[in-house]
């Protein structure tokens, strides 16, 4: 097993170990739940994009990463619900089946992705013939599956707290719910 291979299982499995133990089921929401994925997205943002050379496609990689992690946050968001409990001035998450789906297509997609550039030729030398022919370096690439995955957790967590504060607000005495 490579060490981008084991780098990708290791990540995967400590992200699905997340999603399961504090987003699946029904769970508290409040500073910390809006804090560490705001920190979590400005540190691996900065992280990747540091020293990323600035070439039309490296940022259309990475544009694209974004807009594809925009319309997978978007999708998390309607499969969650927010609840509050006005007795207990605290609001709550319940998310089930269908937002964990949504997690497991997309990460066992990443991994699916790595698994076949390192074990079948011919889909990496088409990957690489991609990325040769249209420029993108290998920080463009990392930009496209990072902006990806850090634009889901935003779109989720800006979301959630959103739809949070309307209930706190007592604008909207109505459960903020998903459409699913």
């Amino acid at each position: 097993m490579s060490d981008s291979m084991r780098d990708a299982l290791m990540l995967s499995g400590v992200l699905l170990a997340i999603v399961l133990f504090t987003q699946v089921g029904r769970h508290k929401f409040g500073i910390i739940k809006i804090l560490l994925p705001l920190a979590l997205v400005v540190f691996v943002g900065w992280d990747v994009l540091r020293g990323m050379s600035i070439t039309t496609p490296n940022v259309l990689a990475a544009a694209i990463g974004t807009a594809i992690g925009l319309g997978i946050g978007f999708g998390l968001l309607a499969t969650m619900r927010v609840e509050r409990d006005h007795a207990k001035g605290k609001s709550y998450t319940r998310a089930g089946l269908p937002y964990l789906l949504i997690w497991l297509v997309v990460l066992l997609g990443r991994l699916a992705f790595i698994w076949a550039l390192e074990n079948v030729d011919s889909f990496g030398r088409s990957v690489a013939k991609f990325l040769m022919e249209n420029s993108i370096e290998p920080k463009g690439l990392a930009a496209f599956f990072v902006l990806m995955a850090m634009t889901m957790v935003l779109v989720r967590t800006v979301g959630t707290w959103v739809r949070s504060a309307r209930l706190s607000s007592g604008s909207d005495r109505q459960e903020a719910t998903a459409a699913a």
